[in-house]
Parts: structure tokens; sequence; C-alpha cells
């Protein structure tokens, strides 16, 4: 658990270096939703360490509000622009889907309480942007 937590508390740092980095440009829609993301997941980590379950579900709020942005842009036909290798988008939705929905099963085992779920689903999940930076952070 020791090890999981430092690749947690290692990632939430990167991911907040790169929140960091956007500040200050034009909204773009994945930028400002990593940015909900890394707010998401520093309270996650501090409700998985100090035993706060009830913590998690409202944490990610925003996170959902920003999705439906997404999602209506998408619809409207808007271009959804990556900060990086915009050629491998269709990669980048298949990730994201999935993503948000285990981003679901995080937010229901936590309004159950359920513990051990919530620490699984959250090692899963910071795991699961560790891969997606590795792919999207490279220039193509």
């Amino acid at each position: 658990m020791r090890l999981s937590l430092k690749f947690a508390v290692l990632l939430v740092i990167t991911l907040s270096g790169a929140v960091s980095a956007a500040e200050g440009q034009d909204e773009n829609l994945i930028l400002k939703e990593m940015a909900a993301l890394d707010k998401a997941f520093k309270i996650t980590i501090d409700a998985v360490v100090l035993n706060q379950p009830e913590k998690i579900a409202p944490a990610f709020v925003e996170v959902q509000k920003i999705r439906e942005q997404v999602e209506q842009a998408v619809k409207e036909g808007k271009k959804i622009a990556l900060p990086r290798n915009q050629n491998k988008f269709k990669v980048f939705v298949k990730l994201d889907n999935r993503f948000h929905r285990e981003i679901r099963t995080l937010v229901i085992a936590a309004k159950k309480n359920r513990m051990r779920a919530v620490n699984r689903q959250t090692h899963n999940l910071l795991n699961m942007c560790a891969r997606c930076h590795a792919i999207f952070r490279k220039q193509a």
C-alpha cells in the first residue's frame, strides 16, 4: 500500500504541473477536464488516506459537468483539440470513455462506503492516468 500511495502522490504532483502549464491558454475543454480531475484526485487521495469516502462523490461533480460540456461540443460539431497527438483522437476517446466508466465505479463504491473497492478503484484509475499520459504526452 505504501508504494501505491507514493505512486499516487507522485502522479498527482505530475498532473499538477501539467495543469499549471495549461493556465493562461484559451479555454480547452480537455485541459479544463484535466484540471478538474487533478483537483478531484487530490481530494480522493486525501479521502482514501483519511478513510472519508463521503468526500469522493462530490469531488467528481465538476468533472462530470465538464464531461457534459465536451459531449455537447461534440454534438454541436465543434472540434475537441488534444494538447498533443491529435492524430490519436479515436484512441483518446476510447480511453476517456473507459476512464469515466471507472470513475462511476469509484463513486458508487464510495457512496456504499466500500473502502477496499475504493482503494482498488483509486489505484486502477491512477494507473489509467499514467498509461494515457504515457501515450499522449509524447510527440507523435
